[in-house]
């Protein structure tokens, strides 16, 4: 599974949005050339600057408001997170887990409430870096597991997790709405 980086900047306008838009191409463009997508830290440093969206809630509310179908449901803590990963070394810094209404009922049966299948969720960070890792960690372990096919998208420090029971066409909405933060 390809994981996706994404660079968002600060929108206070359409034309703004516009721009990033075209800044996001040609970031793109040069990426092709690179042959790779993580360049080092000097890279890193620039999309936590860009990013803007420092918690895993702020990332969510984001992502809702591009994706109608997308409800978040639970803001971790250190004693609600299932993955005892919050707040730990090379952990996440913060979490919250959302629902997807495409999501079919029988189609996550006996599943947690909180499940990653029943919609997915959002996983912040201290680096880009510590989210790629953690993307690649869940994809190398997942082969026969509940988190096989997961969709994932890093956006800045955030890695955004998307139910493996969506169609790739309905993940692609949270794609999408991942590129229009750039």
């Amino acid at each position: 599974m390809r994981i996706r980086t994404i660079v968002r900047t600060t929108r206070t306008s359409s034309a703004l949005a516009l721009g990033a838009a075209v800044l996001a191409a040609c970031v793109g463009l040069a990426g092709c050339s690179s042959g790779s997508a993580d360049t080092g830290a000097a890279k890193e440093d620039t999309q936590q600057v860009a990013v803007g969206l420092k918690t895993a809630e702020q990332v969510a509310t984001a992502v809702e408001q591009s994706v109608s179908s997308m409800t978040t449901t639970v803001e971790y803590t250190v004693a609600t997170d299932p993955d005892h990963l919050l707040g730990k070394p090379n952990g996440y810094l913060s979490k919250v887990a959302f629902t997807d209404s495409r999501v079919q009922s029988a189609d996550v049966e006996g599943t947690k409430p909180d499940a990653v299948a029943r919609g997915g969720c959002v996983e912040t960070f201290a680096t880009a870096a510590q989210a790629r890792a953690r993307a690649k960690a869940i994809e190398q372990g997942s082969e026969g597991s509940v988190s096989a096919g997961e969709y994932h998208y890093v956006i800045g420090t955030s890695l955004l997790r998307v139910s493996q029971v969506l169609t790739t066409a309905q993940a692609e909405d949270y794609a999408l709405a991942a590129r229009t933060l750039t």
